[in-house]
């Protein structure tokens, strides 16, 4: 948002005349969504649907590069982590 937007919006909010238990609860919203906008940022499990389908796709060609390990019939997950070298 550009300065000249945020002053507008704040000669806005001031023209409301709220009182101080409204400015006190808009202060609290405006607070807790920075922070849970904060916090969606720091978590690197989250991409959008772009980046996961072109993460699919990288995969996709390390499979066929040759890159990528199968776990064989019955084989469980221990035992596969285990023949890739993993320290299990």
């Amino acid at each position: 948002m550009t300065s000249v937007a945020l002053n507008n919006l704040w000669n806005y909010i001031q023209g409301l005349s709220l009182s101080a238990r409204n400015e006190a609860w808009l202060a609290q919203r405006l607070q807790e969504s920075s922070l849970a906008k904060k916090a969606r940022k720091k978590d690197d499990a989250c991409m959008t649907r772009e980046e996961f389908f072109k993460m699919l796709d990288e995969s996709e060609q390390q499979i066929e590069r040759g890159e990528g390990a199968t776990m064989l019939p019955n084989e469980d997950l221990t035992t596969f982590l285990k023949r890739q070298g993993y320290d299990i």
